[in-house]
């Protein structure tokens, strides 16, 4: 009895054991076949990105055979240019050429290398401050255009570099990686993000990464343009969804940009000194590259190392925009309504500032308009900086410019005198074009002006957007190069002395995309604008005059079928022609089409040839030419153009106008289109 007891003990121990046997191994097998999927998962993810990556190197590469192979044409059509269309070529590349020289020198690279000093041991400088390193360096950015100015500065400092996170677009990092000058340290981190999700975990991991910060570290945060989409950590159990929907319900409502951006700044854990305070005790070094008219360092980037509190602004708005708050969530309501704590006074300095934050805009577009200044001198132009803050839409700024360079020169005339001119200068808009103390600078004697002058500015310009049915393709740069064009004319038609000048405009975003266009601005002149309303009445009075005709004529006689199509063709010419009239390409925001469908698309401007990223963004720079003509011939210098031929197209169709052949530079040119 015992013996069967213990046999059948045996075999329940056994039983039991094979049980526990079987269950590990059951669960070893599920975990392998997890680790085994979540392998292949990442195999696959990885390949994704990859085969994502090798695709938008293809389309870079690509784009830039088609733009090689349309470069060649190029120089193929310009070999049969006129002399005059040749020297207009020339006047082209030589505002291109200046305007480059701008932009090259705010690259981040290149800033980082002139403005950032390390001695090879310890000691960086940064303007005439200095600090001492102890391999006790982190770096945080967000956006391409810190991403370039991260691997710059890494580069720099070396070994002194302890990590570094950086936040960059997908759709940028390509490009990125295409730019063949820097190459990317194992030391940085790149968070490369596609939604809003992706945004908000890389943001938390900063956050997180911050806040173990000690007295001894270094922290350096890089801002620039573009960081806007990806500095994103709501406060609070505050939805990304729900605080993008209040803040485009603000702009419907026609909040100002500084009264979204305070209210944007305390829905967020990052903005408006939010980093700082986490970051605290850590020595923060905010390096900048500003896209703010006036360097307002407030303004830039979300200030997230910059001490603010907006209790009041906060309540002020939220007062005026009630009606918008009715439906916010508990969680909205609550981060609106909350006081915002207060930093200890032994941490601020008697002007409000953050004691252990330091500040250093590297780069601006000062700094552009300095180089654009040597460029234009060394070609033998006098160049004036004008200002760096002008503000306004793109309409009143072209209209603010005209009056400024026609009083220039009515005064250099003497069509004006000294006391007019000055009443005068007291009545341009000093919002939109401040113009300080350049009037004593810009105007001593015609003598003086030399070849010719350069006026170089600077700021932010914006559109009148049209109704959403008709928005199209352009951004500020162009509306204001089109804007220029037609108030110059006119201008010209006021004071037929401003004939005698040849002037030319050239607006530019620095980031070399000028609002939704893929273009960084366009050129503007005289007959730009009236070549095409010319063109327009002219194809309108032939079809008036063959409509004429054909009411006496047999339309059933084959005879007559030749003079049927032309009255088509003219018809269609005219349709062609009408949709880039310019009233209808301003009132939908479409300037970019009109300056594809003119001149060939010569009066685009496009900076960088070999990829479309500049990499940097100190927000719109301006050229405007004038030049002297100096025609001391008999006349002999105008001269007919021959008749346009029936078949020739839109594209390379050239008016029936006289205009001078001879000049210090070259003539305008009637715009071809």
């Amino acid at each position: 009895m015992t013996e069967k007891l213990q046999e059948k003990s045996n075999k329940s121990e056994f039983s039991s054991e094979r049980k526990r046997i079987d269950t590990e191994e059951a669960k070893k097998s599920e975990r392998l076949n997890a680790i085994s999927k979540k392998k292949e998962e990442r195999l696959l993810e990885v390949k994704r990105d990859l085969e994502e990556k090798l695709r938008r190197r293809l389309i870079v590469k690509n784009s830039d055979l088609k733009k090689k192979a349309k470069e060649q044409e190029r120089k193929f059509r310009n070999q049969k240019k006129s002399f005059s269309e040749k020297q207009m070529t020339q006047i082209r590349n030589e505002m291109k050429e200046i305007m480059k020289s701008g932009i090259e020198s705010v690259r981040g690279e290149k800033i980082i290398a002139e403005k950032v000093k390390f001695d090879g041991n310890d000691k960086l400088t940064i303007g005439k401050v200095k600090y001492k390193l102890k391999n006790n360096v982190h770096m945080i950015g967000w956006g391409m255009e810190t991403a370039i100015i991260g691997v710059a500065f890494e580069k720099l400092i070396g070994e002194q570099m302890k990590k570094g996170f950086l936040i960059v677009s997908k759709k940028e990092i390509s490009s990125i990686n295409y730019y063949k000058s820097l190459q990317f340290d194992t030391m940085i981190t790149y968070f490369e993000v596609d939604d809003h999700r992706e945004i908000i975990e890389a943001n938390k991991m900063i956050f997180e990464y911050c806040k173990k910060l000690k007295k001894t570290d270094i922290l350096v945060v890089i801002l620039s343009a573009g960081t806007n989409d990806l500095l994103c950590l709501p406060r609070g159990n505050i939805g990304v969804k729900e605080k993008i929907h209040f803040l485009r319900e603000m702009k419907n409502a026609n909040a100002t940009k500084e009264e979204i951006n305070i209210i944007r700044k305390k829905l967020s854990l990052i903005r408006g000194s939010g980093l700082a305070r986490i970051a605290f005790p850590a020595k923060v070094i905010t390096i900048i590259m500003s896209d703010v008219p006036g360097d307002n360092i407030n303004e830039i980037a979300g200030a997230p190392t910059v001490n603010e509190s907006w209790t009041n602004e906060v309540n002020a708005i939220l007062h005026k925009y009630h009606s918008l708050t009715i439906n916010l969530s508990l969680s909205m309501r609550q981060v609106l309504n909350e006081i915002s704590p207060s930093m200890p006074k032994k941490m601020l300095s008697k002007s409000g500032n953050f004691k252990f934050v330091d500040y250093h805009i590297i780069a601006s577009n000062v700094d552009a308009m300095d180089s654009m200044a040597k460029a234009a001198f060394k070609l033998g132009y006098i160049p004036i900086k004008v200002n760096s803050k002008c503000v306004g839409t793109s309409q009143k700024m072209s209209r603010e410019y005209v009056k400024f360079v026609s009083l220039m020169i009515l005064f250099v005339e003497g069509k004006i005198s000294k006391l007019e001119f000055h009443k005068s200068m007291m009545q341009i808009n000093r919002r939109i074009l401040p113009l300080d103390d350049k009037v004593r600078e810009i105007f001593p004697s015609k003598e003086k002006w030399g070849f010719g002058l350069y006026l170089i500015l600077g700021g932010r310009g914006s559109v009148n957007v049209a109704d959403a049915q008709w928005q199209g393709q352009g951004g500020p740069n162009q509306e204001l190069a089109l804007y220029f064009s037609i108030y110059w004319y006119l201008k010209c038609r006021q004071y037929p002395i401003l004939n005698d000048y040849n002037v030319w405009f050239l607006g530019c975003a620095s980031s070399g995309k000028d609002g939704n266009s893929h273009v960084a601005g366009a050129f503007g002149y005289k007959t730009l604008v009236s070549g095409v309303c010319e063109k327009f009445h002219e194809f309108c009075n032939l079809h008036l005059e063959a409509k004429l005709m054909m009411m006496d004529l047999d339309p059933n006689n084959k005879e007559n079928e030749e003079f049927i199509q032309l009255m088509e063709n003219l018809s269609n010419e005219i349709r062609k022609v009408e949709k880039i009239l310019p009233h209808e390409i301003l009132s939908k925001n479409n300037t970019n089409f009109f300056f594809n469908n003119i001149n060939d698309g010569e009066e685009i401007l496009k900076i960088d040839n070999e990829t479309d990223s500049i990499f940097t963004n100190v927000r719109d720079l301006h050229l405007i030419r004038i030049v002297r003509y100096q025609c001391n011939c008999d006349g002999s210098c105008f001269y007919n153009r021959t008749q346009i031929p029936q078949n020739s197209t839109i594209s390379n169709q050239n008016l029936n106008k006289k205009y001078p052949c001879c000049g210090k530079i070259g003539s305008p040119k009637e715009s071809n289109f």
